[in-house]
């Protein structure tokens, strides 16, 4: 790079000016890439099992309840707590299965294939009587949406949409009366995997095909219409809305790409990165995929299984102001943001016994703020983490510097920070070929904020590992011409 703008971009020509091959713990920020915020323990304890599922829901009177699912029991987070909030009789998820949430006015909704549909005002949830089981649950323009159905009428319907009546979470009796139906999305094969709200309509996904719910009225009261290509979501959890009402936008993962879809088709954004992810992504384990929306910095983590792993334990992060990636790679059970309580001198003494067991977290963070709503994750000890505190370590590789001609004598390394490091290191690697395997080369400590060392070769590649918080926009390497053969 010669003081080009730094972009991950694994699966491009590794020449190319500016070229990141590879980052961890690197997000795009607005002005370059920042070491990723860590994960700062909630204060929270360990729940019993697994957490299957996650999601904050906002009630009219702007109040929100944090809601977990787990295999059998549903839970509400207080302060510093955890409050079973499961009906009477436990549930029965399979461990690769997830509840899905939906709030309808007052009402908090909970659904899984295996359980009735749940609905709590408060306290405890119940059964919605004699409502469909259903995979999936989604509110919009006044009616609650139910996908994936099993029900007395028509029986295991994995392409069905069962729509309540108008102003209703509980009726779902078809009729043009009270406006309750159902259809199957039946033009495209498989099951549906989402279901998401879309302005005043609605977007129903299978893993290779999309539909448009428009609400149309008597007799047929909503309209289904395919959504031009064979591109779908690979689960309900990679769906994040990131428009507004006015303008509605929903970025996702698909089976082979990410995109970006406004209401006319999806668009790819995934070209830098595509074939990476999705040649170590675990096929068998795509639907556990899942995704996490850091509102305040326009950031999408998008979390996935590679290898043989049954949970995510890779993650690719999204900037949609930028149109950059990043990398955070770490195994969790579930994603979600989670609405923070606001820390106040009364409170600090129940989350933490001393001023030394605080997160180390700056004062602007979203940790003093009043309801404030954070990108959190479940890690593999049961805890609820928000990914806000001080960056730990990061690392960069960049592309190769060079050419097949000449010989380049690198002096020096200059990042362009933009928030310095506390300390950092870099590892030079060399090679006369771009087909030649790399030879590394000096471990050099930051001095000056930059890295001064000397290697003649004709193609350099160079790795750096931060420590502490940083932020920077390129790197300008300093070298001068060694001759050619």
């Amino acid at each position: 790079m010669t003081g080009e703008v730094a972009f991950y971009s694994p699966d491009t020509d590794p020449t190319i000016l500016g070229t990141l091959t590879n980052v961890n713990a690197l997000v795009p920020s607005l002005k370059g890439y920042k070491g990723a915020p860590s994960a700062m323990n909630a204060g929270l304890p360990a729940l019993p099992l697994q957490v299957q599922g996650a999601l904050s829901l906002k009630k009219p009177d702007n109040t929100s309840r944090f809601i977990i699912g787990t295999a059998t029991k549903l839970y509400e987070a207080a302060a510093s707590s955890w409050t079973d909030v499961s009906r009477v009789g436990a549930y029965g998820l399979a461990s690769d299965a997830r509840w899905s949430f939906a709030q309808y006015g007052t009402t908090s909704l909970a659904a899984n294939k295996a359980d009735l549909l749940q609905f709590s005002n408060s306290g405890a949830f119940a059964d919605v009587a004699a409502s469909p089981r259903a995979a999936y649950v989604e509110v919009a323009n006044n009616f609650t949406f139910l996908a994936n159905t099993n029900e007395a009428i028509y029986g295991d319907s994995p392409d069905r949409v069962i729509w309540s009546a108008l102003g209703s979470f509980s009726d779902y009796v078809a009729s043009i009366a009270t406006q309750a139906g159902t259809t199957r999305l039946t033009s495209r094969p498989g099951p549906i995997v989402g279901i998401k709200r879309f302005s005043n309509g609605i977007v129903v996904y299978k893993q290779n095909s999309m539909y448009a719910g428009t609400y149309v009225g008597a007799p047929n009261l909503w309209s289904f219409q395919d959504v031009p290509g064979e591109i779908g979501a690979v689960s309900n959890n990679v769906i994040v809305p990131i428009g507004t009402p006015e303008d509605p936008k929903h970025i996702f993962m698909g089976a082979y790409d990410f995109y970006q879809f406004d209401g006319a088709r999806p668009v790819p954004i995934g070209s830098p990165l595509k074939e990476t992810v999705f040649s170590e992504i675990n096929r068998n384990n795509i639907g556990l995929s899942t995704a996490l929306h850091d509102v305040q910095n326009s950031r999408v983590y998008f979390y996935y299984c590679s290898g043989g792993s049954s949970l995510p334990d890779k993650c690719v992060v999204y900037n949609y102001k930028t149109n950059k990636w990043g990398r955070d790679d770490q195994m969790i059970e579930c994603a979600a943001e989670y609405i923070v309580p606001s820390l106040t001198y009364g409170g600090f003494g129940t989350l933490y016994s001393t001023y030394g067991d605080a997160p180390n977290v700056s004062y602007g963070s979203s940790l003093f703020s009043s309801a404030s709503l954070t990108p959190s994750i479940f890690k593999t000890d049961h805890i609820l983490y928000t990914i806000s505190g001080a960056s730990a370590q990061s690392t960069l590789t960049t592309g190769d510097i060079g050419d097949e001609i000449n010989y380049k004598l690198l002096r020096r390394i200059k990042p362009q920070f933009i928030s310095a490091p506390a300390s950092a290191t870099l590892t030079n690697y060399y090679r006369d070929s771009l087909g030649a395997p790399l030879t590394t080369d000096f471990n050099v400590n930051m001095s000056n904020y930059r890295f001064d060392f000397l290697r003649s070769a004709r193609w350099h590649r160079i790795n750096i590992t931060f420590s502490g918080d940083v932020e920077l926009n390129s790197l300008i390497p300093d070298y001068t011409e060694a001759g050619s053969e």
